[in-house]
C-alpha cells in the first residue's frame, strides 16, 4: 500500500480523482478493453505525487492491463485538465482482488439460494 495520510486534503483528492477517472472512462475512453472496468478505490500519497487506482473488471486481465497502459497518459493529462491540478499524480493501476472475491462469494450465495429454492429448503 502507498503511505497515505488521513488528512482531509488527501482524502478529498482521492475522491476527486476517483470520480473524474470514472467519468473519463465512461465518456472519453473508447478502448473496448476498458468498457467493463469500474474504479473501486483510489489511494493517494500525502504529497499527492502518486495515486494507486484500484479497479474491478470483466474480461481478459491481460487485455485490460494493456488497455490501461495505453490509456494512462491520456487519463493523466485529462485528469490534470479536469481537476486543474498543479501536479498530476503518477497513476498506478491495480486490480482490486477483494472486489472479485466478493463478487464470487455473492455468486456462490445466489447459487445456494437457487438450489435451496428448488429443493424447498428455507434458511434464516
Amino acid at each position: 500500500m502507498l503511505p497515505q495520510s488521513g488528512s482531509h486534503r488527501v482524502q478529498k483528492m482521492a475522491s476527486l480523482i476517483r470520480s473524474e477517472l470514472a467519468r473519463l472512462l465512461l465518456s472519453e475512453v473508447s478502448d473496448p478493453r476498458l468498457q467493463a472496468l469500474a474504479i473501486t478505490d483510489v489511494e493517494v500519497t500525502k504529497d499527492l505525487r502518486q495515486a494507486r487506482i484500484f479497479y474491478d473488471m470483466q474480461g481478459d486481465v491481460k487485455e485490460v492491463q494493456r488497455g490501461l497502459s495505453k490509456a494512462t497518459p491520456f487519463l493523466r493529462r485529462r485528469l490534470g485538465m479536469g481537476l486543474e491540478m498543479k501536479y498530476v499524480p503518477e497513476l498506478k493501476f491495480q486490480r482490486d482482488e477483494h472486489g472479485s472475491q466478493l463478487n464470487h462469494l455473492f455468486q456462490v450465495m445466489d447459487e445456494v439460494k437457487k438450489t435451496d429454492a428448488l429443493e424447498g429448503v428455507e434458511r434464516e
